[in-house]
Protein backbone atom coordinates (compact mmCIF):
# COMPACT_ATOMS: atom_id res chain seq x y z
CA UNK A 1 0.00 0.00 0.00
CA UNK A 2 2.73 2.61 0.76
CA UNK A 3 4.42 1.64 -2.41
CA UNK A 4 0.89 2.26 -4.32
CA UNK A 5 0.51 5.64 -2.06
CA UNK A 6 4.21 6.60 -3.02
CA UNK A 7 3.02 5.89 -7.19
CA UNK A 8 -0.18 7.96 -7.30
CA UNK A 9 1.98 10.65 -5.44
CA UNK A 10 4.20 10.69 -8.13
CA UNK A 11 1.43 10.28 -10.75
CA UNK A 12 -0.55 13.42 -9.49
CA UNK A 13 2.87 15.57 -9.61
CA UNK A 14 3.57 14.80 -12.82
CA UNK A 15 0.17 15.64 -13.79
CA UNK A 16 0.98 19.02 -12.07
CA UNK A 17 4.21 19.42 -13.83
CA UNK A 18 2.61 18.56 -17.18
CA UNK A 19 0.08 21.40 -16.50
CA UNK A 20 2.19 23.80 -15.97
CA UNK A 21 4.58 23.35 -19.21
CA UNK A 22 0.89 22.91 -21.13
CA UNK A 23 0.67 26.84 -19.26
CA UNK A 24 3.62 28.04 -20.81
CA UNK A 25 3.72 26.76 -23.78
CA UNK A 26 -0.18 28.01 -24.68
CA UNK A 27 1.44 31.48 -23.00
CA UNK A 28 4.76 31.54 -25.31
CA UNK A 29 2.69 30.60 -28.32
CA UNK A 30 -0.30 33.32 -27.84
CA UNK A 31 2.71 36.17 -27.26
CA UNK A 32 4.08 34.81 -30.32
CA UNK A 33 1.17 34.24 -32.63
CA UNK A 34 0.42 38.33 -31.28
CA UNK A 35 4.14 39.77 -32.22
CA UNK A 36 4.21 37.40 -35.81
CA UNK A 37 1.25 38.53 -37.00
CA UNK A 38 2.34 42.42 -36.02
CA UNK A 39 5.39 41.52 -37.96
CA UNK A 40 4.22 40.46 -41.23
CA UNK A 41 1.40 43.31 -40.97
CA UNK A 42 3.92 45.75 -40.32
CA UNK A 43 6.15 44.01 -43.10
CA UNK A 44 3.46 44.67 -45.23
CA UNK A 45 2.40 47.90 -44.58
CA UNK A 46 6.02 49.09 -45.04
CA UNK A 47 6.54 47.07 -48.63
CA UNK A 48 3.25 48.80 -49.87
CA UNK A 49 4.05 52.08 -48.84
CA UNK A 50 7.61 51.48 -50.27
CA UNK A 51 5.65 50.27 -53.71
CA UNK A 52 3.70 53.37 -53.79
CA UNK A 53 6.85 55.61 -52.92
CA UNK A 54 8.35 54.39 -55.71
CA UNK A 55 5.57 54.50 -58.41
CA UNK A 56 5.73 57.98 -57.49
CA UNK A 57 8.87 59.97 -59.27
CA UNK A 58 9.04 62.82 -57.06
CA UNK A 59 8.80 60.46 -54.06
CA UNK A 60 10.62 61.37 -51.01
CA UNK A 61 12.98 57.99 -51.29
CA UNK A 62 13.57 58.86 -55.23
CA UNK A 63 15.10 62.20 -54.45
CA UNK A 64 16.85 61.56 -51.34
CA UNK A 65 18.01 58.71 -52.56
CA UNK A 66 18.51 58.75 -56.62
CA UNK A 67 18.42 62.16 -56.63
CA UNK A 68 21.50 63.00 -53.94
CA UNK A 69 23.13 60.11 -55.05
CA UNK A 70 23.65 61.46 -58.36
CA UNK A 71 24.09 65.30 -57.23
CA UNK A 72 26.96 63.47 -54.83
CA UNK A 73 28.51 61.79 -57.18
CA UNK A 74 28.83 64.61 -59.89
CA UNK A 75 30.28 66.76 -57.52
CA UNK A 76 32.96 64.02 -56.25
CA UNK A 77 33.61 63.53 -59.34
CA UNK A 78 34.15 66.98 -60.69
CA UNK A 79 36.08 67.56 -57.05
CA UNK A 80 38.34 64.52 -57.94
CA UNK A 81 38.94 66.22 -61.53
CA UNK A 82 39.69 69.50 -59.86
CA UNK A 83 42.30 67.79 -57.25
CA UNK A 84 43.58 65.79 -60.57
CA UNK A 85 44.49 69.14 -62.59
CA UNK A 86 46.07 70.84 -59.37
CA UNK A 87 48.16 67.80 -58.79
CA UNK A 88 48.98 67.48 -62.61
CA UNK A 89 50.24 71.48 -62.91
CA UNK A 90 52.03 70.87 -59.58
CA UNK A 91 53.60 67.35 -59.86
CA UNK A 92 53.13 66.71 -63.81
CA UNK A 93 51.26 64.28 -65.75
CA UNK A 94 52.27 61.02 -64.12
CA UNK A 95 51.43 61.84 -60.44
CA UNK A 96 47.68 62.80 -62.10
CA UNK A 97 47.81 59.59 -64.04
CA UNK A 98 48.52 57.32 -60.86
CA UNK A 99 46.16 59.84 -58.51
CA UNK A 100 43.72 59.30 -61.38
CA UNK A 101 43.34 55.34 -61.47
CA UNK A 102 43.85 55.06 -57.63
CA UNK A 103 40.60 57.42 -57.11
CA UNK A 104 38.95 54.85 -60.19
CA UNK A 105 40.17 51.97 -58.16
CA UNK A 106 39.05 52.98 -54.45
CA UNK A 107 35.52 54.26 -56.00
CA UNK A 108 35.27 50.68 -57.30
CA UNK A 109 35.89 49.64 -53.86
CA UNK A 110 33.58 51.66 -52.54
CA UNK A 111 30.87 50.60 -54.73
CA UNK A 112 31.15 47.35 -54.15
CA UNK A 113 30.99 47.34 -50.57
CA UNK A 114 27.48 50.07 -51.09
CA UNK A 115 26.33 47.17 -53.49
CA UNK A 116 24.44 45.33 -50.92
CA UNK A 117 22.98 48.14 -48.64
CA UNK A 118 22.79 50.74 -50.74
CA UNK A 119 22.17 49.94 -54.54
CA UNK A 120 22.44 52.93 -56.29
CA UNK A 121 24.46 55.30 -55.04
CA UNK A 122 27.10 51.60 -56.16
CA UNK A 123 25.69 52.11 -59.18
CA UNK A 124 26.88 55.92 -59.18
CA UNK A 125 30.03 55.35 -57.52
CA UNK A 126 30.76 52.81 -60.64
CA UNK A 127 30.18 55.38 -63.38
CA UNK A 128 32.41 57.80 -61.71
CA UNK A 129 35.05 55.01 -61.61
CA UNK A 130 34.57 54.50 -65.53
CA UNK A 131 34.75 58.36 -66.23
CA UNK A 132 37.84 58.73 -63.90
CA UNK A 133 39.90 56.21 -66.11
CA UNK A 134 39.03 57.65 -69.15
CA UNK A 135 39.46 61.17 -67.90
CA UNK A 136 43.21 59.55 -66.56
CA UNK A 137 43.85 58.56 -69.84
CA UNK A 138 42.65 61.30 -71.72
CA UNK A 139 45.45 63.41 -69.94
CA UNK A 140 48.36 61.36 -71.23
CA UNK A 141 48.15 62.32 -74.41
CA UNK A 142 45.41 65.44 -74.99
CA UNK A 143 44.92 68.65 -73.58
CA UNK A 144 48.79 68.87 -72.13
CA UNK A 145 51.91 70.92 -72.98
CA UNK A 146 54.34 68.07 -71.89
CA UNK A 147 51.79 64.93 -72.75
CA UNK A 148 52.84 61.77 -70.80
CA UNK A 149 51.98 60.01 -73.85
CA UNK A 150 53.66 61.09 -77.06
CA UNK A 151 52.05 58.94 -79.22
CA UNK A 152 48.90 59.16 -80.62
CA UNK A 153 47.73 56.15 -81.05
CA UNK A 154 49.01 54.07 -78.24
CA UNK A 155 46.46 57.15 -75.98
CA UNK A 156 43.45 56.40 -78.39
CA UNK A 157 43.66 52.82 -77.88
CA UNK A 158 44.11 53.11 -74.22
CA UNK A 159 40.58 55.69 -73.92
CA UNK A 160 38.90 52.77 -76.49
CA UNK A 161 39.81 49.90 -74.23
CA UNK A 162 38.58 51.99 -71.21
CA UNK A 163 35.26 52.56 -73.52
CA UNK A 164 35.04 48.83 -74.47
CA UNK A 165 35.12 47.92 -70.52
CA UNK A 166 32.32 50.55 -70.01
CA UNK A 167 30.00 49.24 -72.86
CA UNK A 168 30.63 45.59 -71.49
CA UNK A 169 29.77 46.94 -67.93
CA UNK A 170 26.45 49.06 -69.32
CA UNK A 171 25.91 45.38 -70.97
CA UNK A 172 26.16 43.22 -68.45
CA UNK A 173 24.06 45.80 -66.11
CA UNK A 174 21.70 46.26 -68.37
CA UNK A 175 22.46 49.74 -67.53
CA UNK A 176 21.28 51.93 -70.87
CA UNK A 177 22.40 54.96 -68.86
CA UNK A 178 25.61 53.89 -68.82
CA UNK A 179 25.35 52.59 -72.56
CA UNK A 180 24.62 56.43 -73.28
CA UNK A 181 27.56 56.88 -71.34
CA UNK A 182 29.83 54.77 -73.19
CA UNK A 183 28.83 55.81 -76.61
CA UNK A 184 29.27 59.67 -75.41
CA UNK A 185 32.89 59.09 -74.78
CA UNK A 186 33.46 56.71 -78.10
CA UNK A 187 32.52 60.21 -79.82
CA UNK A 188 34.17 62.21 -77.83
CA UNK A 189 37.54 59.95 -78.42
CA UNK A 190 36.75 59.88 -82.28
CA UNK A 191 36.49 63.86 -82.07
CA UNK A 192 39.99 64.21 -80.37
CA UNK A 193 41.25 61.59 -82.53
CA UNK A 194 41.18 64.31 -85.45
CA UNK A 195 42.20 62.20 -87.82
CA UNK A 196 39.71 62.08 -90.54
CA UNK A 197 39.28 58.59 -91.33
CA UNK A 198 39.87 57.66 -87.68
CA UNK A 199 36.98 59.97 -86.82
CA UNK A 200 34.38 58.93 -88.98
CA UNK A 201 35.29 55.15 -89.03
CA UNK A 202 34.54 55.30 -85.58
CA UNK A 203 31.18 57.23 -85.29
CA UNK A 204 30.71 54.04 -87.86
CA UNK A 205 31.56 51.88 -85.05
CA UNK A 206 29.33 54.09 -83.05
CA UNK A 207 26.80 53.69 -84.39
CA UNK A 208 26.62 49.86 -85.00
CA UNK A 209 26.99 49.66 -81.66
CA UNK A 210 23.54 51.50 -80.70
CA UNK A 211 22.58 48.86 -83.01
CA UNK A 212 23.66 46.02 -81.25
CA UNK A 213 22.91 47.01 -77.94
CA UNK A 214 19.30 47.53 -79.26
CA UNK A 215 19.16 44.57 -80.85
CA UNK A 216 20.43 42.70 -77.58
CA UNK A 217 18.56 45.07 -74.76
CA UNK A 218 16.48 47.07 -76.21
CA UNK A 219 17.98 50.63 -75.84
CA UNK A 220 15.38 52.26 -77.78
CA UNK A 221 16.19 56.04 -75.97
CA UNK A 222 19.51 55.58 -76.97
CA UNK A 223 18.92 54.99 -80.22
CA UNK A 224 16.86 58.24 -80.60
CA UNK A 225 19.46 60.37 -78.81
CA UNK A 226 22.65 58.48 -80.77
CA UNK A 227 21.28 59.85 -83.72
CA UNK A 228 21.33 63.73 -82.62
CA UNK A 229 24.69 62.87 -81.28
CA UNK A 230 26.57 61.15 -84.28
CA UNK A 231 25.42 63.68 -87.04
CA UNK A 232 26.38 66.71 -84.73
CA UNK A 233 29.80 65.03 -84.39
CA UNK A 234 30.27 65.16 -88.00
CA UNK A 235 29.03 68.05 -88.49
CA UNK A 236 31.59 69.26 -85.81
CA UNK A 237 33.76 67.90 -88.03
CA UNK A 238 32.74 69.48 -91.06
CA UNK A 239 33.31 72.78 -89.51
CA UNK A 240 36.54 72.04 -88.61
CA UNK A 241 36.44 69.81 -85.49
CA UNK A 242 36.76 73.02 -82.73
CA UNK A 243 36.76 70.24 -80.28
CA UNK A 244 40.65 69.76 -81.22
CA UNK A 245 41.18 73.70 -80.88
CA UNK A 246 40.68 74.14 -84.42
CA UNK A 247 39.30 77.22 -85.56
CA UNK A 248 35.51 76.86 -87.00
CA UNK A 249 36.13 76.96 -90.43
CA UNK A 250 34.72 74.20 -93.38
CA UNK A 251 37.28 71.77 -94.18
CA UNK A 252 38.70 71.77 -97.51
CA UNK A 253 38.42 68.95 -99.23
CA UNK A 254 35.59 66.32 -98.97
CA UNK A 255 38.21 63.76 -98.22
CA UNK A 256 35.26 60.83 -98.79
CA UNK A 257 32.94 61.69 -96.11
CA UNK A 258 29.79 61.36 -97.64
CA UNK A 259 30.20 57.68 -97.94
CA UNK A 260 30.59 57.61 -93.87
CA UNK A 261 27.02 59.65 -94.14
CA UNK A 262 25.39 56.98 -95.98
CA UNK A 263 27.15 54.43 -93.50
CA UNK A 264 25.42 56.21 -90.67
CA UNK A 265 21.90 56.37 -92.75
CA UNK A 266 22.24 52.47 -93.73
CA UNK A 267 22.85 51.74 -90.00
CA UNK A 268 19.95 52.98 -88.44
CA UNK A 269 17.65 52.04 -91.89
CA UNK A 270 17.59 48.19 -90.13
CA UNK A 271 15.37 49.26 -87.46
CA UNK A 272 12.47 48.28 -89.14
CA UNK A 273 13.66 44.64 -88.92
CA UNK A 274 14.03 45.07 -85.60
CA UNK A 275 10.51 46.56 -85.05
CA UNK A 276 9.58 43.23 -87.12
CA UNK A 277 10.87 40.90 -84.16
CA UNK A 278 9.28 42.93 -81.61
CA UNK A 279 12.70 44.62 -80.04
CA UNK A 280 11.11 47.95 -80.16
CA UNK A 281 8.09 49.87 -80.51
CA UNK A 282 6.35 51.16 -84.01
CA UNK A 283 6.56 54.87 -82.70
CA UNK A 284 10.56 54.20 -81.94
CA UNK A 285 11.09 53.03 -85.06
CA UNK A 286 8.89 55.37 -87.10
CA UNK A 287 10.70 58.44 -84.85
CA UNK A 288 14.08 56.80 -85.71
CA UNK A 289 13.66 56.19 -89.45
CA UNK A 290 11.90 60.10 -89.72
CA UNK A 291 14.88 61.80 -87.60
CA UNK A 292 17.48 59.85 -89.50
CA UNK A 293 16.47 60.88 -92.59
CA UNK A 294 15.74 64.20 -91.75
CA UNK A 295 19.69 64.74 -90.17
CA UNK A 296 21.11 62.60 -92.89
CA UNK A 297 19.10 65.21 -95.47
CA UNK A 298 20.32 68.25 -93.84
CA UNK A 299 23.88 67.06 -93.32
CA UNK A 300 23.77 66.09 -97.11
CA UNK A 301 22.99 69.44 -98.43
CA UNK A 302 25.57 70.84 -96.34
CA UNK A 303 28.32 68.78 -97.53
CA UNK A 304 26.62 68.93 -101.47
CA UNK A 305 26.69 72.83 -101.24
CA UNK A 306 29.98 72.55 -99.74
CA UNK A 307 31.56 70.14 -102.25
CA UNK A 308 29.63 68.91 -104.80
CA UNK A 309 27.19 71.93 -106.14
CA UNK A 310 28.55 70.29 -109.86
CA UNK A 311 28.35 66.69 -109.36
CA UNK A 312 25.19 66.04 -107.10
CA UNK A 313 23.44 64.23 -109.86
CA UNK A 314 24.81 60.93 -109.58
CA UNK A 315 24.38 61.13 -105.70
CA UNK A 316 20.98 61.42 -105.72
CA UNK A 317 20.32 58.94 -108.16
CA UNK A 318 22.53 56.74 -105.95
CA UNK A 319 19.62 57.39 -102.96
CA UNK A 320 16.99 57.09 -105.09
CA UNK A 321 17.99 53.34 -106.40
CA UNK A 322 19.09 52.32 -102.60
CA UNK A 323 15.80 53.77 -101.29
CA UNK A 324 13.63 52.03 -104.08
CA UNK A 325 15.37 48.97 -104.16
CA UNK A 326 14.68 48.82 -100.48
CA UNK A 327 11.83 50.12 -100.29
CA UNK A 328 10.60 46.74 -101.92
CA UNK A 329 12.83 44.89 -99.47
CA UNK A 330 10.25 46.16 -96.56
CA UNK A 331 7.11 45.56 -98.83
CA UNK A 332 7.79 41.84 -98.54
CA UNK A 333 9.74 41.68 -95.48
CA UNK A 334 7.83 43.99 -93.03
CA UNK A 335 4.11 44.37 -92.04
CA UNK A 336 3.83 47.49 -91.38
CA UNK A 337 3.20 49.54 -94.99
CA UNK A 338 5.01 53.17 -93.03
CA UNK A 339 8.42 51.86 -93.50
CA UNK A 340 8.40 50.87 -97.69
CA UNK A 341 6.06 54.06 -98.29
CA UNK A 342 8.63 56.12 -96.49
CA UNK A 343 11.63 55.01 -98.71
CA UNK A 344 9.29 55.05 -101.65
CA UNK A 345 8.83 58.84 -101.29
CA UNK A 346 12.56 59.49 -100.21
CA UNK A 347 13.56 57.62 -103.35
CA UNK A 348 11.53 59.28 -105.50
CA UNK A 349 12.26 62.93 -103.97
CA UNK A 350 15.99 62.09 -104.87
CA UNK A 351 15.51 61.72 -108.37
CA UNK A 352 13.30 64.39 -108.71
CA UNK A 353 16.72 66.23 -107.35
CA UNK A 354 18.50 64.10 -109.64
CA UNK A 355 16.31 65.43 -112.47
CA UNK A 356 16.16 68.80 -111.59
CA UNK A 357 20.27 68.94 -111.52
CA UNK A 358 20.10 67.08 -114.93
CA UNK A 359 17.32 69.17 -116.98
CA UNK A 360 17.48 72.34 -114.81
CA UNK A 361 14.60 74.12 -115.43
CA UNK A 362 11.80 73.85 -116.94
CA UNK A 363 13.09 70.87 -118.67
CA UNK A 364 12.83 68.76 -115.26
CA UNK A 365 8.86 69.66 -115.12
CA UNK A 366 8.36 66.67 -117.73
CA UNK A 367 10.45 64.38 -116.34
CA UNK A 368 8.64 64.97 -113.23
CA UNK A 369 5.19 64.48 -114.50
CA UNK A 370 6.04 61.45 -116.58
CA UNK A 371 7.76 60.31 -112.83
CA UNK A 372 4.68 60.25 -111.12
CA UNK A 373 3.43 57.40 -113.70
CA UNK A 374 6.13 55.36 -111.97
CA UNK A 375 4.89 56.19 -108.61
CA UNK A 376 1.61 55.20 -109.06
CA UNK A 377 2.44 51.95 -110.15
CA UNK A 378 4.84 51.34 -107.43
CA UNK A 379 1.39 52.42 -105.26
CA UNK A 380 -0.71 49.79 -106.96
CA UNK A 381 2.29 47.51 -106.57
CA UNK A 382 2.43 47.89 -102.88
CA UNK A 383 -0.99 48.27 -102.33
CA UNK A 384 -0.72 51.77 -100.45
CA UNK A 385 -3.27 54.40 -100.72
CA UNK A 386 -0.83 56.66 -99.01
CA UNK A 387 1.91 56.74 -101.87
CA UNK A 388 -1.50 57.16 -104.05
CA UNK A 389 -2.17 60.48 -102.36
CA UNK A 390 0.92 61.48 -102.03
CA UNK A 391 1.57 60.83 -105.65
CA UNK A 392 -1.09 63.18 -106.30
CA UNK A 393 -0.19 66.01 -104.38
CA UNK A 394 3.35 65.69 -106.01
CA UNK A 395 1.52 65.89 -109.42
CA UNK A 396 -0.57 68.72 -108.56
CA UNK A 397 2.43 70.95 -106.88
CA UNK A 398 4.40 70.19 -110.18
CA UNK A 399 1.97 71.08 -112.38
CA UNK A 400 1.10 74.01 -110.48
CA UNK A 401 5.18 75.17 -110.70
CA UNK A 402 5.04 74.35 -114.58
CA UNK A 403 1.93 76.97 -114.90
CA UNK A 404 3.37 79.47 -112.69
CA UNK A 405 7.07 79.44 -113.55
CA UNK A 406 7.16 78.35 -117.30
CA UNK A 407 6.12 79.78 -120.13
CA UNK A 408 3.59 77.27 -121.89
CA UNK A 409 5.31 74.19 -124.18
CA UNK A 410 2.64 72.35 -126.27
CA UNK A 411 4.48 68.88 -125.60
CA UNK A 412 4.54 69.48 -122.10
CA UNK A 413 0.63 70.76 -122.14
CA UNK A 414 -0.12 67.47 -123.83
CA UNK A 415 1.91 65.32 -121.36
CA UNK A 416 0.34 66.95 -118.40
CA UNK A 417 -2.79 66.25 -120.29
CA UNK A 418 -2.31 62.17 -120.83
CA UNK A 419 -0.97 61.93 -117.56
CA UNK A 420 -4.00 62.93 -115.70
CA UNK A 421 -6.30 61.18 -117.87
CA UNK A 422 -4.26 57.97 -117.53
CA UNK A 423 -4.03 58.50 -113.90
CA UNK A 424 -7.72 58.39 -113.94
CA UNK A 425 -8.18 55.02 -115.77
CA UNK A 426 -5.78 53.64 -114.32
CA UNK A 427 -7.31 54.31 -110.23
CA UNK A 428 -10.59 53.00 -111.81
CA UNK A 429 -8.90 49.60 -112.89
CA UNK A 430 -6.82 48.84 -110.01
CA UNK A 431 -9.60 50.71 -107.45
CA UNK A 432 -10.24 47.24 -105.79
CA UNK A 433 -6.40 46.55 -104.89
CA UNK A 434 -5.99 49.71 -103.29
CA UNK A 435 -9.25 50.33 -102.02
CA UNK A 436 -10.09 53.67 -102.87
CA UNK A 437 -13.68 53.71 -102.29
CA UNK A 438 -14.81 57.06 -102.90
CA UNK A 439 -13.35 57.57 -105.54
CA UNK A 440 -12.53 61.17 -105.03
CA UNK A 441 -8.68 60.94 -106.28
CA UNK A 442 -9.87 59.95 -109.87
CA UNK A 443 -12.11 62.87 -109.47
CA UNK A 444 -9.43 64.79 -108.90
CA UNK A 445 -7.76 64.13 -111.83
CA UNK A 446 -10.01 64.36 -114.07
CA UNK A 447 -10.98 67.89 -112.67
CA UNK A 448 -7.52 68.76 -113.93
CA UNK A 449 -7.65 66.57 -117.20
CA UNK A 450 -10.69 69.37 -117.70
CA UNK A 451 -8.89 72.48 -116.90
CA UNK A 452 -5.71 70.89 -118.45
CA UNK A 453 -7.10 70.07 -121.48
CA UNK A 454 -8.68 73.36 -121.91
CA UNK A 455 -5.03 75.11 -121.32
CA UNK A 456 -2.98 72.79 -124.04
CA UNK A 457 -5.80 73.44 -126.69
CA UNK A 458 -6.04 77.20 -125.91
CA UNK A 459 -1.81 76.81 -126.52
CA UNK A 460 -1.67 74.70 -129.40
CA UNK A 461 -4.04 75.93 -132.09
CA UNK A 462 -4.37 79.36 -133.38
CA UNK A 463 -6.74 81.49 -131.65
CA UNK A 464 -9.33 81.71 -134.36
CA UNK A 465 -9.98 77.69 -133.63
CA UNK A 466 -9.94 77.29 -129.73
CA UNK A 467 -13.90 77.47 -129.94
CA UNK A 468 -13.49 74.49 -132.46
CA UNK A 469 -10.72 72.51 -131.12
CA UNK A 470 -12.61 72.57 -127.67
CA UNK A 471 -15.59 71.30 -129.41
CA UNK A 472 -13.99 68.07 -130.87
CA UNK A 473 -12.49 67.77 -127.44
CA UNK A 474 -16.20 67.69 -125.94
CA UNK A 475 -16.53 65.03 -129.09
CA UNK A 476 -13.38 62.80 -128.17
CA UNK A 477 -14.92 62.81 -124.40
CA UNK A 478 -18.46 61.50 -125.75
CA UNK A 479 -17.08 58.57 -127.83
CA UNK A 480 -15.00 57.86 -124.31
CA UNK A 481 -18.12 57.59 -122.74
CA UNK A 482 -19.59 55.84 -124.67
CA UNK A 483 -16.76 52.67 -125.08
CA UNK A 484 -15.81 52.63 -121.16
CA UNK A 485 -19.93 53.43 -120.29
CA UNK A 486 -18.77 56.37 -117.89
CA UNK A 487 -21.34 58.98 -116.94
CA UNK A 488 -18.11 61.00 -115.79
CA UNK A 489 -16.40 61.48 -119.35
CA UNK A 490 -20.25 62.67 -120.76
CA UNK A 491 -20.29 65.50 -117.51
CA UNK A 492 -16.13 66.42 -119.11
CA UNK A 493 -18.43 66.92 -122.81
CA UNK A 494 -20.78 68.61 -121.45
CA UNK A 495 -18.77 71.46 -119.59
CA UNK A 496 -16.09 71.62 -122.22
CA UNK A 497 -19.14 72.36 -124.66
CA UNK A 498 -20.07 74.95 -122.24
CA UNK A 499 -16.66 76.34 -122.22
CA UNK A 500 -16.61 76.80 -125.96
CA UNK A 501 -19.82 78.02 -125.72
CA UNK A 502 -18.43 81.00 -123.57
CA UNK A 503 -15.55 81.20 -125.81
CA UNK A 504 -17.82 81.50 -128.58
CA UNK A 505 -19.75 84.37 -127.74
CA UNK A 506 -16.93 86.39 -125.27
CA UNK A 507 -13.97 86.07 -127.95
CA UNK A 508 -15.28 84.73 -131.41
CA UNK A 509 -18.36 86.83 -131.70
CA UNK A 510 -16.33 90.20 -131.87
CA UNK A 511 -12.60 89.21 -133.05
CA UNK A 512 -12.95 86.74 -135.63
CA UNK A 513 -13.79 87.54 -139.28
CA UNK A 514 -17.38 86.76 -140.91
CA UNK A 515 -16.29 83.68 -142.05
CA UNK A 516 -14.65 82.14 -139.14
CA UNK A 517 -17.12 83.22 -137.37
CA UNK A 518 -19.67 81.26 -139.47
CA UNK A 519 -17.63 77.74 -139.19
CA UNK A 520 -17.41 78.26 -135.65
CA UNK A 521 -21.28 79.02 -134.66
CA UNK A 522 -22.12 75.89 -137.48
CA UNK A 523 -19.53 73.45 -136.19
CA UNK A 524 -20.52 74.23 -132.22
CA UNK A 525 -23.98 74.10 -132.69
CA UNK A 526 -24.43 71.06 -134.91
CA UNK A 527 -22.18 69.35 -132.36
CA UNK A 528 -24.39 69.96 -129.95
CA UNK A 529 -27.33 69.09 -131.63
CA UNK A 530 -25.17 65.39 -132.27
CA UNK A 531 -24.70 65.26 -128.86
CA UNK A 532 -27.77 65.70 -127.41
CA UNK A 533 -29.33 63.45 -130.22
CA UNK A 534 -26.55 60.63 -128.97
CA UNK A 535 -28.09 61.17 -125.41
CA UNK A 536 -31.34 60.91 -126.18
CA UNK A 537 -31.87 58.10 -128.30
CA UNK A 538 -28.97 55.94 -127.39
CA UNK A 539 -27.96 56.37 -123.70
CA UNK A 540 -30.97 57.47 -122.39
CA UNK A 541 -32.82 54.02 -122.12
CA UNK A 542 -29.48 52.45 -120.63
CA UNK A 543 -28.20 54.87 -118.21
CA UNK A 544 -30.04 52.90 -115.50
CA UNK A 545 -27.86 50.00 -116.21
CA UNK A 546 -24.89 51.63 -116.38
CA UNK A 547 -22.05 51.64 -113.20
CA UNK A 548 -20.06 54.56 -112.98
CA UNK A 549 -16.81 54.20 -112.36
CA UNK A 550 -14.08 57.13 -112.69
Amino acid sequence: MAEQKLTMKELENRLNSFDERLSRIEAQLSAGFTAGHSVRVGSSASHMNQEEEFANPLSESKVFEHGLAWIGSAVLLLGMIFTMLFVHNAFGGVASFVLGISSAALTFFLSGLLKKSLSYMAFMFTICAHLLIFYALLRLHFFSETPVLGNLWIALALMLGSVTFLFYKADEAKSQLMGFIAYTLLIVTALLADQTQVTLSLFVVATGAVLYFLNRNGWSTLVILSIFMVYIGHTLWLIGNPLSGHPVAAVSTPQFNVIYLFLYATIYSVVPFLKQSGKLSAEVCNATVILNSMAFSVLLLLIVLTFYTKSYIWIFLGISITCLAYAIVLNYKIESRFDSFFYVNFGFMALSIAAFGYADLPGSFLFLAWQSMVVLAIAIWFRSNLIVLMNTALYTVILVAYLIASKSIDSYNISFTLIAIASARILNWQQNRLELKTGSIRNFYLVITFFIMLYTLYNAVSLDYVTISWGLAAVAYMIMSAILSNVKYRWLAFLTLLAAVVHLFMYDISKMGVGYRIVAFIFVGLIILGVSFYYTKKLKGSKADEVAHA
